[in-house]
């Protein structure tokens, strides 16, 4: 028996390996990408091409072969252990009904088995592996062939189109075709294959076994988010007979077909069940319970299933983000952009998990040729950025001054960030100047909150916050007024307009439902929101 937890993790080892034959792929294509520079004649251009396509075949052979050593070992100790695990604890199961249990190594047939799984596990990913060579190269092609266009159209200058070229490709390449003309990343496949052969020879050994020890039922493995097919009949017992008038035939749970147990990427297997000594592990209740939504993630309920699933995405951005820093970097583009969204990426993952209780998995986001002198070299270049952009914006003295404390801040929506990032907003849409600086919008704001909120208007409405939108709009474009600009509004007259207004419109309704009025006043005019009893924004009077 192998358990849904045990089969998940299954193919660490394996995929850890291929992800850094995926790695060096990557890397090797960033600097063949990188010599493009030179090139400017067309015939020159066409031989080069061919030339590293040529080159990159057979280097992409070579990585592969330096590999497949290591992957035969691995998939071998990947069977033998899982398999041997697998019968020890049925064993036990056997032993209680009376039976006498030969060894393993004693049964030619489950010998035969084991082997006979090695081969075809193995031999259907060296026919996988076959079609890499060609598969990335096809790919890397077509890359260059667009990227040679956007060159000589001069639409893109060369260092833009080097990094559009790189970063697609490192999301986007695939390096396995499926005999059905499907392709995928080395690193789902050898998952899928690893997983559905070990799973399937363990079966088949399960099965053997039970034929041995004349032991008809079996009882099946249940876990959270199976597949509604899977869900059917997971964590219930079956007759591999089909003769039993109290239980459905082994055959109903679709084994022996990809589609069913111990099928494509499955992780539900089976045991003996004794009827009479055996207790089943799940009652109807428990099997409810499995897709409880037991966990508060952001105020709402999720299963453990879901959470996982969470979790699995946001790794696969950490892991996303570190191959296209090292094929950036590999080309010689700048990564800065990419290291800000890897230290985004690590901090929300580990926000993620501390939250949710959860504990990262270090293979799902492991990346060959990333270690502790790139990590340190791309959060430099993350830092750098950030301070950069504050001060491109004037808010270099924010108090949010690393972009761990941005990024806490954004994730705990703490006042700081509102205010950074409203000013952010201002000076993008170009309400006001990026001169005005962070500084003078925050005392801005405090003034609002000092003189406005608690104010009560003329028609007995309390003001209770304001939006940054506003504070823009205080500040406004310009002091003066003069075509194409808007002025700024004095904080004395808004506070007149709201109590003492020449004219009140009526309350009008937004698309979101949001309940509007307006007040006019001798020198401007204030909208706020009747529904949440804010300030909204104001304009001066033309």
């Amino acid at each position: 028996m192998l358990t849904p937890d045990y089969l998940d993790i299954l193919p660490n080892e394996a995929v850890h390996l291929w992800q850094q034959v995926e790695d060096d792929i990557l890397k090797d294509i960033g600097r063949r990408i990188r010599k493009m520079d030179s090139l400017t004649d067309t015939a020159k251009w066409q031989l080069w091409r061919l030339e590293q396509t040529q080159a990159l075949q057979k280097d992409i052979i070579k990585i592969l072969s330096k590999y497949s050593g290591k992957n035969e070992q691995i998939i071998r100790n990947l069977l033998v252990d899982a398999c041997t695990e697998s019968l020890i604890k049925e064993d036990e199961l056997h032993k209680l009904s009376g039976k006498t249990i030969p060894p393993i190594n004693d049964s030619p047939a489950l010998v035969n088995l084991l082997n006979g799984g090695y081969k075809q596990t193995l031999g259907t990913w060296k026919n996988l592996t076959a079609t890499t060579a060609n598969t990335v190269a096809k790919q890397f092609e077509n890359a260059l062939d667009r990227a040679w266009l956007q060159l000589a159209s001069g639409a893109f200058d060369y260092k833009t189109i080097i990094k559009k070229t790189v970063d697609e490709l490192s999301q986007n390449m695939k390096f396995i075709t499926y005999p059905t003309g499907h392709r995928d990343t080395l690193e789902v496949a050898v998952r899928r294959a690893v997983l559905t052969g070990v799973n399937q020879t363990a079966g088949k050994l399960s099965l053997e076994r039970c034929e041995q020890m004349e032991c008809d039922l079996v009882e099946t493995t249940a876990h959270a988010g199976a597949r509604p097919e899977h869900a059917e009949w997971q964590g219930k017992i079956f007759s591999r007979s089909g003769k039993s008038r109290k239980y459905p035939p082994f055959s109903s749970t679709g084994y022996g077909t990809g589609a069913g147990i111990c099928g494509w990427n499955c992780r539900h297997s089976f045991y003996p069940f004794y009827e009479g000594l055996s207790k089943p592990a799940y009652s109807g209740d428990d099997l409810d319970k499995l897709n409880e939504k037991n966990i508060v993630y952001n105020n709402k309920a999720y299963s453990k299933y879901e959470v996982s699933q969470m979790q699995r995405a946001l790794e696969r951005k950490v892991r996303k983000y570190k191959k296209q820093y090292l094929i950036e970097d590999s080309a010689g583009v700048d990564t800065a952009v990419t290291a800000v969204k890897l230290k985004n990426s690590r901090l929300n993952l580990k926000e993620f998990v501390y939250t949710t209780n959860g504990r990262v998995d270090n293979f799902r986001t492991s990346t060959a040729g990333f270690g502790k002198s790139q990590a340190g070299k791309a959060n430099w270049t993350a830092e750098k950025e950030y301070y950069n952009w504050l001060k491109s914006i004037g808010a270099n003295n924010s108090s949010l001054n690393t972009f761990y404390k941005y990024l806490f801040g954004k994730s705990n929506n703490t006042k700081e960030y509102w205010l950074l990032n409203g000013y952010k907003k201002a000076v993008d849409k170009a309400e006001i100047s990026p001169l005005v600086g962070l500084d003078y919008f925050i005392s801005t704001a405090q003034q609002v909150e000092n003189k406005i909120v608690g104010l009560i208007t003329e028609n007995g409405i309390e003001i209770e916050s304001f939006t940054t939108h506003f504070i823009g709009r205080i500040i406004g474009q310009s002091e003066k007024s003069h075509k194409g600009m808007r002025m700024g509004v004095k904080i004395e007259d808004i506070i007149d307009t709201l109590k003492s207004p020449t004219h009140i419109s009526p309350p009008r309704a937004t698309d979101t439902g949001e309940i509007r009025q307006t007040f006019t006043g001798k020198n401007n005019s204030v909208t706020i929101s009747l529904t949440d009893k804010r300030v909204i924004q104001c304009n001066p009077k033309k």
